[in-house]
């Protein structure tokens, strides 16, 4: 998944590269007990999370590679995009 945010305070635009491996890999079921410990239901959310379904949506991410999910361009000339 890619980011990109372009202002005009910045002389560069931001971009965030987050690979397939490592959205799977915070998503997984021990990364998800250490960041879930500091809430006061995480261990209820974590019995809610269906993992098949998880499987699913990274499969259907490879798929869909370089898809614009979001591409917004503001008055101000703020643009931010999103691509798989």
């Amino acid at each position: 998944m890619k980011i990109k945010v372009v202002t005009n305070e910045l002389r560069f635009p931001i971009r965030i590269f987050l690979p397939n491996v490592l959205l799977r890999f915070f998503t997984s079921k021990r990364m998800l007990k250490i960041f879930l410990k500091r809430v006061d239901n995480g261990e209820e959310i974590l019995h809610q999370l269906d993992r098949k379904a998880l499987k699913q949506v990274f499969k259907t991410f490879k798929e869909y590679k370089g898809t614009e999910l979001v591409n917004v361009k503001a008055k101000d000339g703020t643009e931010v995009k999103i691509t798989l």
